[in-house]
């Protein structure tokens, strides 16, 4: 006599590359390139010669494999949605000025390249904090003489809104 019955303690095997509908899927996720910084830029010539101009450069489909979300397509396949060798998605939040959905392409950039422009974001904001936390907003502007700036009111002392951020690393 056979036992039809399953045992709900086997964990019935689950195919290559199951992920349940219930889990997170992060769609612009790719590997990390040691000594390098990887971002995702929207594909307008001003944003991409400006990625250029700061060191980045295109990384292309050899070298890395999107996530797939293709709905009829071979989930084994990359996600990469360009007809070239640059990896690239569709936005899918804006058109361009032929009417032809945004783009989105993964650069690089060497890892020291990307800290010291961090560096100069830091000290440009911690410059700002401190105009704010010393009550001298503004100062230094075009048209801004010494006797402006003196004559400035704050009233009372002005709170610590911002406190100078550590480095993660």
């Amino acid at each position: 006599m056979s036992n039809d019955t399953k045992n709900p303690a086997n964990v019935p095997e689950l195919p290559k590359g199951y992920r349940p509908m219930t889990s997170a899927t992060m769609r612009l996720e790719v590997p990390e390139k040691d000594g390098f910084h990887r971002h995702w830029f929207r594909g307008t010539g001003e944003r991409l010669a400006r990625a250029q101009q700061a060191g980045y450069v295109f990384v292309y489909t050899k070298e890395v494999q999107v996530n797939n979300f293709d709905l009829g397509g071979d989930s084994n396949n990359s996600g990469n949605t360009d007809l070239g060798t640059r990896v690239s998605i569709v936005s899918g939040d804006d058109l361009d000025a032929s009417g032809q959905p945004g783009r989105m392409y993964l650069m690089e950039c060497p890892e020291h390249l990307y800290e010291y422009s961090q560096r100069v974001l830091e000290q440009r904001n911690e410059s700002v904090a401190e105009a704010l936390r010393g009550g001298k907003l503004g100062t230094g502007y075009d048209g801004e003489t010494q006797v402006d700036s003196n004559n400035r009111y704050v009233r009372g002392k002005t709170p610590d809104l911002f406190t100078p951020r550590k480095n993660r690393r």
